[in-house]
């Protein structure tokens, strides 16, 4: 998880950096905004998730977006009286880790923009994910402690599984300049593998300059 979380800072830096040198170069005909996001926050079942997508604002007000999300949870299997493995060390219990199901999510939105302010905007959206992750196994066994150590109450195996879903999604966008701005999202994966329901902050970056437009 700390990995993840400083990949994610380290996407967020590069990503506002690339958009301040190319956002002059990121207008089209056909869009009234096209940027880049990058996002981080919490799932259900203890989970963690980050994302990272590009979205466009058409003219008509329609959004399409593709994006790509790692979500970090819980699995859903684990049973209720499941106990970690744990290290005593000088008195200080270090718990080994969840079973985690760490899930790869490929999603493709369509959605509607709505203008709540001259830099802010609100968008519903509503696709298809495509969805890789893993199904586990419990089998309760005995604790066994050997020396500082005593293992769980349950082992597990898993197994690598795909499936389909769909993904809602809503976004609350705020252009801080012309070509980067903040935002927050929720969402809600349904499929068939495991369902994760979450919440994430994010940087945006690209052609926000119709936001900075007096009407």
């Amino acid at each position: 998880m700390k990995k993840t979380i400083t990949g994610t800072l380290l996407l967020f830096f590069a990503t506002t950096i690339f958009c301040q040198q190319t956002n002059s170069e990121i207008k089209t005909s056909s869009t009234k905004k096209f940027y880049l996001q990058a996002g981080a926050g919490v799932a259900s079942s203890g989970g963690v998730s980050y994302d990272f997508g590009i979205q466009a604002v058409l003219k008509s007000d329609w959004t399409i977006s593709a994006s790509y999300k790692k979500v970090e949870m819980r699995a859903k299997s684990l049973p209720n009286d499941y106990e970690r493995g744990v290290v005593y060390l000088l008195f200080f219990p270090i718990y080994d880790e969840w079973p985690l199901n760490k899930m790869s999510v490929f999603n493709f939105t369509l959605g509607k923009y709505f203008e709540t302010g001259k830099k802010t905007w609100f968008t519903a959206e509503g696709g298809l994910s495509f969805v890789s992750g893993q199904k586990f196994t419990f089998a309760s066994q005995r604790v066994v402690t050997e020396f500082l150590y005593v293992s769980s109450n349950y082992s597990y195996q898993k197994e690598n599984k795909t499936g389909f879903g769909v993904l809602l999604k809503s976004d609350f966008n705020w252009a801080v300049l012309p070509f980067a701005g903040l935002g927050a999202s929720v969402y809600a994966d349904l499929n068939s593998l495991q369902s994760p329901l979450g919440f994430e902050l994010k940087v945006i970056c690209g052609n926000l300059r119709n936001h900075q437009k007096k009407k």
